[in-house]
């Protein structure tokens, strides 16, 4: 992947459902196998890694949080998976961004529900609009789903998009590859938490 500049002015960095309860290997939704890929890839040190970038850049860090309500979710899909899944009914940590990358007073957090998109029914796009930003870093799990699903939503928006390939995983390497090699460049740009530099 090509190194890429990134100009400071106009850019934030999301991270997206990085949560405990899909992170950990006892977490409510472990059986999606998300954790496996994050620790094999090193996503959260990568992660460490690329947010420091950003902060020490002063470009703004937004968090995206995902909650379910299973009660409401329709019998379709990944949703029927969902369903097994009370938040309610577990421990607050579950929902917690994992700890060593945990936001800090300065942050923004977008909280969602019972969507794929971080923009969907959020408040996402007025922070971004209130921040005067045009372009998007964006990591997180998982790389098919709420990611994929939140780069071409914010694609339809007009927003210039960068992916960090190695700062996303998701439930399987040919899953993974997909959207990174055959998506992604379609809808922007990736590369990695090495090749990015931030102008000043």
């Amino acid at each position: 992947m090509s190194s890429i500049k990134i100009k400071r002015e106009g850019t934030a960095f999301t991270v997206i459902d990085m949560q405990n309860f899909m992170l950990e290997e006892k977490g409510a939704a472990a059986f999606f196998g998300i954790w496996k890929q994050v620790k094999e890839k090193d996503t959260v040190k990568n992660l460490q890694k690329a947010i420091g970038k950003a902060r020490n850049s002063g470009i703004p860090i937004i968090y995206v949080q995902t909650f379910v309500r299973p009660q409401v979710l329709p019998e379709v899909g990944i949703w029927k998976n969902f369903k097994q899944i009370d938040l309610s009914k577990t421990s607050p940590w579950e929902l917690e961004i994992a700890e060593e990358i945990k936001p800090r007073p300065e942050d923004f957090i977008v909280t969602k529900y019972n969507t794929m998109d971080a923009f969907h029914n959020t408040d996402l796009e007025a922070i971004l609009k209130g921040l005067k930003c045009d372009t998007l870093i964006i990591t997180g799990i998982a790389t098919n789903f709420c990611v994929e699903t939140t780069v071409r939503s914010a694609m339809n928006r007009g927003y210039n998009v960068v992916v960090l390939s190695d700062c996303v995983a998701t439930v399987s390497e040919e899953a993974q590859a997909f959207p990174i090699t055959v998506i992604f460049p379609m809808l922007g740009e990736v590369t990695t938490v090495d090749k990015f530099e931030i102008a000043s």
